[in-house]
């Protein structure tokens, strides 16, 4: 019997000791020992529906911010056939040119935000960084994935993507898996329709699907509430900003109207069009506008 014990408290012992072996092969961390913090991005941006590091302690944040939100379409190298089109030339802007522009806002300390921080900015009364902008893509080309997003993520600078439901997984587009595999980074999205619909020209019900059902759609795919919608071509009126409203947006964005404001209505975000013909020049009057609207604010103050 007393060699009995003896045998159990042995195989007891041994059991202890292969444990503590695989425990040290696979898991890189001591129980007790403090994991390494791992250094600050060189771009810090405020918080989102993701895994966002806060602002930095050093930007300082202002109650009259005046935000350039950015708005893009496809980011792509033109085909010789493409280039031949006004229309696919002035939606394109291509790779390399995206990448100095990102660049630029990286190297010039603006503060990167996601679509939906602005629009919460507006409606709450938050303050913003004095020096920010947010970059938005309608439609939801393939390429925002294969092209755009290496650079965002290259540079830590997060986008908004606003979707057209019906063209997701269709050629030439993105799909529910890219769209996935973007959010950690993070990606933020909101609702660009159904169809890509002008919705001024809608009848009451066919207003409703479009904009109930891409909500809908993007919702149950993603898990996560969508706050906003980008008007297709910008196309708006009173029964459009009211539908909007009344289905659970908390926002509606346009085109066109300078930089975001406190008191821009929540239904008219303004953006600032990026097209494939701006320059470096351009692409800058465009980014400190929104320095240069509160600059000429305060002296009017």
């Amino acid at each position: 019997m007393r060699h009995h014990h003896l045998g159990s408290i042995v195989a007891v012992l041994l059991a202890l000791i292969v444990s503590a072996s695989l425990a040290s092969k696979y898991y890189r961390y001591p129980i007790h020992t403090p994991r390494p913090v791992p250094a600050s991005p060189k771009i810090v941006h405020l918080n989102g529906p993701t895994n966002r590091p806060q602002v930095a302690p050093n930007v300082k944040l202002v109650d009259a911010f005046a935000v350039p939100v950015l708005m893009y379409h496809r980011i792509a190298d033109l085909t010789p056939a493409e280039a031949k089109s006004p229309l696919m030339r002035d939606l394109t802007v291509s790779p390399a040119h995206f990448e100095q522009q990102v660049k630029y806002l990286v190297d010039n300390g603006f503060t990167c935000l996601l679509a939906n921080e602005v629009e919460d900015a507006v409606r709450s009364g938050k303050k913003l960084p004095e020096k920010a902008v947010a970059i938005t893509m309608d439609d939801g080309y393939r390429d925002n994935f294969d092209c755009a997003f290496p650079i965002l993520s290259k540079y830590n600078v997060p986008a908004t993507i606003f979707i057209v439901t019906g063209t997701v997984g269709t050629s030439g587009h993105l799909t529910w898996a890219n769209i996935h595999e973007m959010r950690p980074h993070p990606v933020g999205y909101g609702s660009h329709t159904v169809s890509h619909a002008d919705l001024t020209a809608l009848g009451a019900d066919q207003l409703d699907f479009e904009l109930r059902e891409s909500k809908r759609v993007i919702e149950s795919r993603l898990v996560q509430r969508i706050t906003s919608v980008a008007y297709p071509s910008g196309q708006y009126n009173r029964a459009v900003t009211q539908k909007a409203e009344e289905i659970g947006y908390l926002a509606g964005w346009k085109k066109g109207g300078g930089p975001v404001q406190p008191r821009t209505d929540p239904f008219l975000l303004p953006r600032v069009r990026v097209n494939g013909y701006a320059t470096l020049d351009d692409f800058k009057r465009k980014v400190w506008s929104g320095v240069e609207t509160r600059k000429m604010s305060s002296e009017l103050d």
